[in-house]
């Protein structure tokens, strides 16, 4: 597996016709605009090829929010198989392993939209991801889930406690989330139940974080092994 990053603005017409048919597969309409509009606010791009073939994407940034440095999973996904689990892991990883260059010695926020329990499960690598089963969100974490919500332009449409989202309208645009739909549900039945039965293409989705440790991150602790 042949996992790399770059500059989003450097993808060609073909390469995001290829992220579109992969989306696609997952059963995300996410189209060609919307997808455009995801490569401007996300500066980087994960690509994961296996034999040659594309097995995966992220979109994704490495930015200070408020000062914080964060991390960001943008709209993403695997194609279905026996390595999409790997897959996902690797390329939420090379982020981890930017972040460490570029935040030595600081404690970076790491934060997605998603719809599936699976794409929560990610997440559960870090430390303190809220939400999270048995614990209710004190106000700076509903604060955060408000930033992040602002950053992924879904401020209008984000409850602050139950940290979901839902874009009202006759026909709500799909929200281009990390999409996990590749691999079985993980985390057991109180993930299942936290995360509920979202569908990205009716406007809904879950906006979650949690933290990125500074030594577990100087550590590459994060980073999957290729």
């Amino acid at each position: 597996m042949n996992v790399e990053s770059r500059d989003s603005v450097s993808l060609k017409p073909a390469e995001l016709d290829e992220f579109g048919q992969l989306l696609g597969l997952a059963g995300l309409a996410v189209g060609d605009e919307a997808l455009d509009q995801q490569v401007e606010q996300f500066p980087l791009v994960v690509l994961a090829h296996e034999d040659g073939d594309l097995a995966g994407f992220m979109l994704g940034s490495l930015e200070r929010i408020g000062g914080t440095p964060s991390i960001l999973w943008g709209t993403g996904v695997a194609r279905k198989g026996r390595q999409a689990a790997a897959v996902l892991k690797l390329m939420t990883g090379e982020l981890s392993r930017r972040a460490a260059i570029s935040f030595p010695d600081e404690d970076v926020l790491v934060a997605t939209r998603l719809c599936q329990p699976s794409a929560y499960t990610l997440l559960q690598t870090y430390a303190n991801v809220v939400p999270r089963p048995g614990y209710t969100p004190n106000g700076e974490d509903r604060a955060w889930g408000r930033r992040l919500a602002k950053r992924f332009g879904l401020d209008g449409a984000f409850d602050d406690r139950s940290f979901r989202v839902a874009v009202k309208g006759r026909k709500p645009p799909c929200i281009p989330v990390f999409d996990a739909s590749a691999v079985k549900a993980t985390g057991g039945a109180k993930i299942v139940s936290l995360v509920g039965d979202l569908d990205a293409n009716r406007g809904q989705a879950m906006i979650a974080f949690g933290w990125a440790v500074a030594e577990e991150l100087a550590a590459g602790s994060y980073v999957a092994a290729g």
